[in-house]
């Protein structure tokens, strides 16, 4: 049962995630984007024991997404500062477990080179879209359009450390798709979700055989990823109550973040020891 609740809460944590700052580097962070990414490549591999393991996930994402998608656009339209702050703080709270996990199979100079590399591209790719005038908000979106808005949504949720809404917004298509999602509009929901799907499906596959063959690279690239979504979400005050105010929002998210990780520690150090003592019990 606590595996269960963990899970839940992981997934309630990237479905929040997953309306704003992305949802990979979440899931890295909380254990769970190795895994997710290879049931996401071959579902039908072993699929009581896949669907036994993601179904919590499912559950906690889908709790977080529905329960939070407004309160998350009202809280960035009215405390944006505060908002990013909270984001920085789970991010800087899951960068020991990030490094930790990159140095799993070791260390060498040469994967920073990946980590400046994927900064570089992806401050680039920032510039580009925060030159990019945005529109008026459009007003009708086909079903074409709306499975490219779902491919390019899923990219931010597949590759850790980017993100991909601020995109949206730019086009001006966002409150059209969020006003869909609120409303239970099907007609938005699920071409939509045909190109989020899609997206996933094809590009899982990649990543985990770049994690296979190429585990240091990925991570550190990994990292670069996630240390510019940090200085994206770097927020503007306007007085110094703010910025203190600002200051203890961090230091409170990063502590809960930091804590999850370690319950999840927690967790499957327990499992490790009842699998060892069910062995030994077996051999007796």
């Amino acid at each position: 049962m606590k595996e269960v609740i963990t899970k839940i809460i992981k997934g309630i944590i990237i479905g929040i995630a997953a309306l704003t700052a992305g949802a990979g580097t979440f899931a890295i962070v909380l254990g769970i984007y190795d895994r997710c990414m290879a049931i996401i490549a071959n579902p039908f591999k072993n699929f009581k024991e896949n669907l036994k393991y993601i179904w919590p996930i499912l559950v906690g994402i889908l709790i977080g997404a529905a329960c939070c998608a407004k309160l998350v656009i009202f809280l960035l339209d009215e405390y944006t500062a505060f908002t990013r702050c909270a984001f920085l703080g789970i991010i800087i709270g899951g960068i020991p477990t990030l490094i930790k996990v990159a140095n799993k199979e070791g260390f060498k100079k040469k994967y920073l080179i990946s980590t400046l590399i994927a900064f570089i591209l992806t401050i680039i790719c920032t510039m580009m879209a925060n030159n990019t005038k945005a529109g008026t908000e459009v007003r009708y979106l086909s079903i074409v359009e709306l499975i490219i808005y779902g491919a390019i949504y899923a990219w931010g949720a597949v590759m850790p450390g980017m993100t991909t809404m601020h995109i949206l917004i730019y086009m001006g298509v966002l409150g059209p798709i969020l006003s869909g999602f609120t409303a239970l509009d099907l007609s938005i929901i699920i071409p939509f979700g045909i190109g989020y799907i899609a997206l996933a499906l094809t590009t899982a596959g990649m990543i985990t055989w770049l994690f296979k063959k190429f585990y240091g690279i990925t991570y550190y690239a990994i990292i670069g990823f996630s240390i510019t979504s940090l200085i994206m979400f770097i927020p503007e005050f306007t007085s110094i109550s703010q910025v203190i105010i600002g200051i203890i929002i961090v230091i409170i998210f990063t502590i809960f973040m930091y804590g999850i990780t370690v319950l999840d520690k927690k967790v499957d150090e327990t499992k490790e020891k009842e699998g060892v003592i069910n062995e030994g019990e077996t051999r007796k």
